[in-house]
């Protein structure tokens, strides 16, 4: 993907994926984030919503408190800084970044400062890396990635899930071997064993699957013919909230892990996609285009008590929940 197409992908909520996971066999002592640089000490646990907006006239990162106060700009760089996620503890962010020529994973503190690339790759890659998501334990992340040819039968598989590992200094992404297909958006159960993820080959639409990190089993969610996207995990491990095409739009569903039964928790002819849960699971934080352009939702679990939390001219996305409910 060039940067002539991040207009074209956000237009239409659609985003892709490469998971990064920190299986312990195989990142054993050489998966840990560069502590020495990013000190725990130094960056305090934050509460909040981050998110991606262009109201700079170009894509940044905010804060804004879940009550639609306190909105600080945490990134100002004349170019592509989006996708952000909270680590565990709330003490990090990770985000992807054109900063450095191609889109690089970046770990930054929750204010903003002292970003750091895992990537480093050279300023005229071609190979892009997206949407970062933390494992529980903050030693490893997922995101999707461009840099693997197409598995298989599944000629549009152009971005796939994979792995990063520490080679020499430096974090590379080594193909994660489940099911082809062209993957994005994924999470992590809370116990860390769990990644779900969507992806699409050769059917209708993108399914929601999960995968085992101690069996290796990949186990397909959905099944209907039409699109399930940016699945998030509640913090309880008891659901996904998600996106679902219905009737000529997305809406939210969040689909029980034990029952498989899936409940319809928006009803509104936008878009509303990217839901992202609250530390108590009592609330969900989503993006709608439902008043003119995206702007970043916030509602109680069943739908209820909605309100727009951003409410800019501009576009508001790829909202992010910290875990922490407040600083100590």
């Amino acid at each position: 993907m060039t940067r002539h197409s991040e207009r074209w992908m956000h237009t239409r909520g659609y985003r892709k994926i490469i998971i990064i996971t920190g299986l312990v066999s195989l990142l054993v002592c050489c998966s840990r984030l560069p502590e020495n640089n990013l000190d725990r000490k130094q960056a305090q646990p934050s509460p909040g919503i981050v998110f991606t907006s262009d109201r700079t006239y170009n894509w940044d990162l905010f804060l804004i408190q879940a009550d639609g106060t306190g909105t600080t700009q945490l990134t100002d760089f004349p170019g592509v800084d989006a996708d952000p996620a909270w680590s565990a503890d709330g003490r990090k962010i990770a985000f992807r970044s054109r900063r450095d020529g191609s889109s690089d994973i970046f770990v930054m503190h929750p204010d903003g400062s002292n970003p750091i690339n895992l990537i480093n790759d050279p300023e005229t890659s071609l190979d892009d890396e997206f949407a970062p998501q933390w494992s529980p334990d903050g030693e490893t992340l997922s995101i999707y990635t461009d840099r693997f040819p197409p598995r298989g039968n599944c000629l549009s598989g152009f971005h796939q899930v994979a792995m990063l590992v520490r080679e020499a200094g430096n974090y590379q992404a080594d193909l994660f071997e489940t099911i082809a297909g062209e993957q994005y958006s994924s999470t992590w159960s809370p116990d860390g064993r769990y990644l779900a993820f969507s992806s699409s080959c050769n059917q209708t639409g993108f399914q929601l699957y999960v995968y085992d990190i101690q069996t290796g089993e990949t186990r397909r969610l959905t099944s209907e013919s039409t699109s399930h996207t940016h699945p998030a995990w509640s913090h309880d491990g008891l659901y996904l909230a998600f996106a679902k095409y219905v009737e000529g739009n997305n809406e939210i569903f969040l689909l029980n892990l034990e029952t498989r039964q899936q409940t319809q928790i928006t009803v509104h002819p936008a878009n509303d996609i990217m839901p992202t849960w609250s530390p108590d699971d009592t609330q969900i934080a989503f993006v709608s285009n439902r008043e003119g352009n995206k702007d970043i939702y916030i509602m109680e679990a069943d739908g209820s008590r909605l309100q727009n939390l951003t409410n800019h001219p501009a576009d508001d996305w790829h909202p992010s929940w910290s875990p922490v409910r407040q600083v100590p």
